[in-house]
């Protein structure tokens, strides 16, 4: 049955066609992942769904109870985090509603808490839509996906990773057609003008011909042009009617260079041997270390809350505790983008301060979506998630060595994430960086520092080994209690029948031992 139907749908905003639909269908139990870039109308779509937008033509069908996870607004952001966020899903899953729409619910959430978020969608009987810009819960949750691209919505089978294998294949075949289209455009361009400069080069009767021979001449010469002129129009028609096809997204390759003078040469770029640290009257960290190796890509995790944000201000600030490399120089992205100048354009504001040229700024900025006469726009005048675009690209340029990077996906569409992690990969020196993001944990990190019970842990690797690894830890472990529990009973056993006093002591000696093994 299908719980969901659009027919004919069509949304504008201003003369802008965000949203044009012929027909879809969700049926009972399906679960919609829904993707696009920033501005696509991917809210939009939830909004007519939901009654909450009038749509400019079509008609909407909903056939059951509805409960919607809407964005936290800023305020609530501010107020609440995750504990608000948490709240708002447990209560619209509490509803028990036939149909669940949910609109980035795994914002402000940390890494255990999209884990609680996953499971609870995976349980979720209904039918349900999701924006969310985490891979990671798309691939977990989903079984088809909604990709809008220029008002227009496709629908894919399977997860977010079988989406993009369809995406790259959609994209091959349309580059092999656009190249196809191509040659033959140039063939046949070709041989119009070859023919054209065959009839110009038909020579005049010669005037030493007889007016019986010239008569000959030119009826032959006339005769020669038409068919010349119909094998041109003929060409030119082909030419015409031939299938256009549409370029396909460029894949961008980036490379990005450091300069000699920017290379740090010690192994290890951060340092702390016993670190403290307090928020108020809170205690964050108690005497911690942590190393950070030079040319690594570390990120730091841990449960809201924990201290991250803070220790990445002591670093800053030149925190006595805390030792940095006198060679490196930090760039520090975070949510406020002051390293923005206003009445600047998007080029002017890269150029200032960077050791790249201008062709790979051009194309990091594309890998973004800002293209062409995009980059001329001043930076008063841009979207937020367009200055978080701007913002990550004049840090990734910048004359640095070492990147801070917090919560760098924040306001990013999925496509941006997936450029930001290869630019991430492709940077030359030291990034760390807090996310909650796990794809890009494991398709970046190279190291991880855990805070958790004010302590810092290091591990080296991405965040999959690291689940691995304490996976087999947990396993090794229970597997000692287990041996431990085995040899304790023996002794027990041996102990109740032991009548040698020497033998009965020594059996008791070794069980004490073994309980504080244990």
């Amino acid at each position: 049955m299908e719980k969901i139907i659009l027919r004919n749908v069509v949304k504008y905003y201003g003369d802008r066609k965000i949203i044009d639909i012929d027909e879809l269908k969700i049926k009972q139990g399906e679960k919609i992942g829904i993707v696009g870039i920033n501005g696509s109308g991917k809210s939009t779509l939830l909004n007519i769904i939901s009654g909450k937008v009038e749509i400019d033509g079509g008609k909407v069908i909903v056939n059951g109870s509805m409960s919607y996870i809407e964005q936290l607004n800023n305020e609530e952001t501010f107020l609440s985090g995750g504990e608000i966020t948490t709240k708002k899903i447990d209560e619209k899953l509490g509803e028990h509603s036939d149909i669940l729409l949910a609109d980035e619910p795994s914002s402000n959430l940390d890494i255990d808490e999209i884990e609680n978020l996953k499971r609870k969608l995976k349980e979720y009987k209904g039918t349900l839509c999701l924006i969310s810009h985490d891979r990671n819960l798309l691939d977990s949750v989903v079984d088809s996906i909604l990709e809008i691209e220029n008002g227009v919505v496709t629908k894919y089978k399977g997860n977010y990773s079988k989406y993009k294998v369809q995406k790259e294949e959609s994209r091959k075949r349309q580059q092999f057609e656009y190249e196809q289209y191509i040659t033959e455009k140039k063939r046949l361009e070709v041989s119009i003008n070859k023919v054209k400069n065959e009839a110009k080069s038909m020579r005049k009767t010669p005037k030493r011909m007889g007016n019986s021979e010239a008569r000959l001449h030119k009826r032959g010469v006339e005769n020669k042009r038409e068919k010349v002129e119909q094998s041109s129009k003929s060409l030119e028609t082909r030419l015409e009617k031939l299938d256009v096809k549409e370029k396909p997204n460029t894949k961008y390759n980036i490379f990005m260079k450091m300069p000699e003078s920017l290379k740090v040469k010690s192994k290890i770029i951060v340092s702390s041997d016993n670190l403290k640290l307090k928020a108020g009257n809170k205690e964050l960290l108690d005497n911690t270390k942590f190393n950070i190796k030079t040319n690594s890509k570390t990120a730091l995790i841990g449960k809201n809350g924990v201290g991250k944000t803070t220790l990445i201000k002591e670093i800053l600030s030149g925190n006595s505790k805390i030792k940095i490399n006198p060679s490196s120089k930090i760039s520090y992205f975070k949510q406020n983008l002051n390293n923005l100048y206003e009445n600047k354009t998007i080029i002017e504001n890269i150029l200032k301060d960077t050791s790249q040229d201008e062709t790979t700024i051009r194309n990091i900025l594309a890998s973004l979506n800002i293209k062409g006469d995009d980059i001329y726009k001043k930076v008063e005048v841009l979207s937020g998630g367009e200055r978080v675009k701007v913002s990550l690209t004049k840090i990734m340029t910048s004359n640095s060595n070492f990147l801070i990077l917090d919560e760098p996906t924040n306001f990013l569409d999925i496509e941006s994430i997936e450029a930001l992690e290869y630019l991430m990969k492709e940077f030359k020196g030291t990034i760390l960086f807090v996310t909650h993001d796990r794809n890009l944990i494991d398709n970046v990190a190279t190291n991880i520092m855990i805070i958790e019970n004010k302590k810092i842990t290091e591990f080296e690797g991405n965040y999959t080994k690291y689940l691995e690894y304490k996976e087999n830890k947990k396993k090794s472990i229970s597997n000692n209690d287990l041996l431990l529990d085995i040899k304790l009973a023996e002794i027990t056993s041996k102990l109740s029948i032991c009548k040698d006093e020497k033998e009965k002591q020594k059996l008791e000696e070794e069980y004490r031992e073994l309980i504080r093994n244990k």
